[in-house]
């Protein structure tokens, strides 16, 4: 429970940190922009470990309440999990692309 609580921070701390260097980048300088890339990475990368660590706790806890593979009951990730990883992906993809070339981006 607490680690879905984390991920969603964290995703969320990476989606305001780009619109904020979005903002500075437009204000101030397009270099604010593409350092706050960074912590896009940063925060998605925090998000994915979350995800992970998450699943395999209730996949090590499901395997031991069980004697054989016979008993237990369907382990894949449920469609709420699978599209907070698809959306952490895609932060991480995006935060990636303005950490490297966000200044540019905002230059023309």
């Amino acid at each position: 429970m607490i680690l879905e609580k984390k991920n969603s921070l964290f995703i969320l701390l990476a989606w305001i940190s780009g619109a904020f260097g979005a903002f500075l980048g437009l204000t101030l300088d397009p270099l604010w922009f593409a350092r706050f890339g960074s912590l896009v990475v940063l925060f998605a990368a925090m998000s994915e470990y979350s995800l992970l660590h998450g699943e395999l706790n209730r996949l090590y806890d499901r395997l031991e309440d069980h004697n054989s593979l016979k008993e237990v009951e369907d382990l894949t990730p449920s469609k709420w999990h699978q599209k907070k990883v698809w959306v952490t992906h895609i932060t991480l993809i995006i935060g990636t692309l303005i950490w490297g070339f966000g200044d540019l981006i905002l230059k023309f």
